[in-house]
C-alpha cells in the first residue's frame, strides 16, 4: 500500500485528510520567541486575529529531516511505500528536508516530489495521489500522475492587498503605496516554483472578470473537471469567485479551503484563488 505524505502548506480540507488518510506534517509559524505548529498549535482565525491586532510580522520554519524520517520509518516498517509531495523547493527547504530523510531508506520505497507550488493547488495534487492510493494503484503509476499534474496545474491567485508581500520584503514601499492608491489587485500564478505576477487590474470585479476571461480564452470550459478554490480570511470574496465560476461551469468536483497559517503569513488578508488541471494542447 502507498501512503501519501505532505506538508501543511498544501491547505487540504480536513475532510479530505481524514477520508484518504493523508499525513500532513506542519511547518512552524514564529512570532518572536513563540513557535507554533501550523494547524496544530495555531489555527487560521487566531493567526489572522493576531495579524490584525499587531504590527508584529511572523516568520516560518520548514519541516525538518528528522520529522520526515520519523514518518517515513513508520510507513516503511509497516511494509508500505511513500509518495511525499511538498511545497515548492524554491520557497522553502521542506522539499530538501524530505529528500535528505528519504536517503536513509530504499529508494524504491519512497518517492519525494517537489510540487513547485503552494497552497491548495498542490493540495489538489496530493488529494489525487491519495485517491489513487486508496484504490490500490501502485507507486510508479501514482508518481507518474503526480509529476504530470505538477507540470499541468493552473494557479490563478488574486491578492487584494500587497501589505504582507511588502512586509515580507518582496516589493518596495513605493510599489505597495501605489497599489493601494490605485486599488490595484494583482493576479498571481506559479512559475518555476515561484509566485509571480500574471496581471494587474483595478478593483475586485475586474480581477474576477480577468479570471473568467482567462478560462474562456485558454480552457474553453471547466465543465466535468475537478477544481479548487480557497481564500485568506475573506469568505465573501470567495463567494464572489464561486458565483462567477459556478454560474458558468459545472465542475465534477469543487474543493474549498481556507489558507493555513504559513501561507497567511505571506498572502495577508483578503486573497482568493482558483486551481485546476490545464487542458494539454
Amino acid at each position: 500500500m502507498v501512503k501519501i505524505i505532505t506538508d501543511s502548506v498544501s491547505d487540504i480540507p480536513k475532510e479530505y485528510i481524514d477520508r484518504y488518510d493523508i499525513k500532513v506534517l506542519p511547518l512552524k509559524v514564529i512570532f518572536g520567541d513563540e513557535v507554533y505548529r501550523d494547524g496544530i498549535d495555531i489555527d487560521t482565525k487566531t493567526m489572522f486575529d493576531r495579524l490584525k491586532s499587531t504590527n508584529e510580522y511572523p516568520t516560518t520554519s520548514q519541516v525538518t529531516p528528522a520529522e520526515f524520517e520519523q514518518e517515513f520509518s513508520e510507513v516503511v516498517n509497516s511494509g508500505n511505500e511513500v509518495i511525499c509531495i511538498t511545497m515548492s523547493s524554491a520557497l522553502s527547504g521542506t522539499y530538501n528536508s524530505a529528500l535528505i530523510a528519504s536517503r536513509e531508506f530504499d529508494a524504491a520505497k519512497i518517492r519525494v516530489i517537489d510540487s513547485k507550488a503552494i497552497t491548495l493547488g498542490y493540495g489538489m495534487i496530493v488529494i489525487e495521489a491519495a485517491k489513487m492510493a486508496s484504490n490500490g494503484v501502485g507507486i510508479n503509476d501514482i508518481e507518474s500522475r503526480v509529476r504530470d499534474l505538477v507540470n499541468n496545474m493552473e494557479y490563478l491567485i488574486i491578492f487584494d492587498t500587497l501589505e504582507y508581500i511588502y512586509k515580507g520584503g518582496r516589493i518596495s514601499k513605493s510599489q505597495y503605496m501605489m497599489s493601494n492608491l490605485l486599488n490595484i489587485k494583482v493576479i498571481m500564478t506559479m512559475k518555476d516554483g515561484q509566485v509571480v505576477a500574471r496581471e494587474k487590474v483595478r478593483g475586485r470585479k475586474k480581477a474576477i472578470k480577468y479570471i473568467i476571461d482567462y478560462i474562456e480564452k485558454n480552457e474553453s470550459t471547466l465543465d466535468g473537471r475537478v477544481i479548487g478554490m480557497n481564500h485568506a480570511n475573506d469568505e465573501s470574496y470567495l463567494e464572489e469567485l464561486k458565483e462567477a465560476v459556478l454560474s458558468k461551469y459545472l465542475p465534477s468536483e469543487t474543493i474549498y479551503s481556507e489558507v493555513g497559517c504559513t501561507v497567511a503569513a505571506y498572502s495577508g488578508l483578503s486573497a482568493v484563488a482558483l486551481y485546476y488541471e490545464k487542458i494539454k494542447k
